[in-house]
């Protein structure tokens, strides 16, 4: 999802997502004793599954390059789509109450993970208490990501729900050290409205509107935001984030 890609091979000391991940709040002999019971899994493709809904929970992910988007299927056997992981971000923590992973993660671009066995995290985790910190900051992760999802749905306009959409990863590209106005977005344009709750040709509609006002430009996967301000604007966001400050 974005250009910048870290080293594959980078130990968790020298991985440049370490802020976001894992290591966050352990110290230098800590994190070498995690890093232990990483493993540095191959490069993934696009399309290419991580996990599938109903597997056996046996490792969390952390991405380190590309992206996935997480995908649940109804009774009815229709994809609902849940959620979008960036670098930095942990996938299936939120099997670890069932024993099975709830949905499926799928790789949208070329993607590379850090796995790490819950088995080994468990056993760590008991001689470094600052693991369990982390696991409930993931799981914390998990809830944001469900509200976040919900807020977009309850978006009446479709513009507003696109808009919103878009301050949102930008902000999370942001918080990751890379440009917040220009970033890789691997997403098809129907993989993006089973998200929102509309139609491809909605989506398609309103982000050739955005382009034809400079707002944005999104082409071969590429993002480039020309105005923020009026994208905030269109995501309804400025009133709100004017009020929280007001807080």
């Amino acid at each position: 999802m974005v250009t910048n890609i870290p080293v594959y091979n980078a130990n968790c000391a020298e991985c440049g997502l370490k802020r976001l991940c894992f290591p966050i709040g352990l110290d230098l002999a800590e994190i070498e004793r995690l890093d232990q019971i990483v493993k540095r899994r191959s490069p993934m493709q696009k399309g290419d599954r991580l996990f599938v809904q109903g597997d056996k929970f046996a490792s969390i992910y952390a991405v380190r390059a590309g992206g996935f988007k997480v995908v649940s299927v109804s009774p009815t056997g229709d994809d609902r789509i849940l959620g979008f992981y960036l670098p930095g971000d942990i996938l299936g923590a939120d099997a670890l109450a069932s024993g099975q992973y709830v949905s499926s993660a799928i790789a949208i671009d070329t993607t590379t993970v850090c796995e790490i066995p819950y088995a080994d995290l468990e056993k760590l985790s008991q001689l470094l208490p600052a693991l369990n910190s982390q696991l409930l900051s993931m799981i914390s992760k998990e809830l944001i990501e469900e509200r976040m999802h919900a807020m977009l749905l309850s978006r009446k306009g479709a513009e507003e729900r696109v808009a919103l959409f878009l301050v949102w990863i930008s902000q999370r590209q942001g918080r990751r050290g890379y440009s917040p106005n220009s970033f890789r977005l691997g997403l098809l344009h129907r993989e993006l409205a089973i998200y929102l709750g509309l139609t491809p040709e909605t989506v398609s509609r309103v982000l050739a509107r955005l382009t034809d006002d400079e707002v944005l430009a999104w082409r071969n996967k590429q993002v480039t935001i020309f105005s923020p301000e009026r994208l905030l604007l269109l995501a309804g966001e400025v009133q709100t984030q004017t009020k929280q400050s007001v807080a």
